[in-house]
């Protein structure tokens, strides 16, 4: 009986799944700042590399 109340009482469990959401909410966020930034930086070169042909 008391392996039971052991494991019932056990959090640990659900500290690693917090953590693991936590993971993954963070990387979301990663992933879009970088696609947003990622579009405007390659518009930016894109422009520059245009100004630069034409004034050559």
């Amino acid at each position: 009986m008391t392996k039971v109340t052991t494991f019932i009482n056990d959090e640990t469990g659900a500290t690693a799944m917090e953590y693991g959401l936590f993971t993954a909410l963070i990387a979301a966020v990663i992933m879009g700042a970088v696609q947003t930034m990622g579009t405007t930086i390659s518009t930016t070169f894109n422009s520059i590399s245009s100004n630069m042909t034409a004034a050559s």
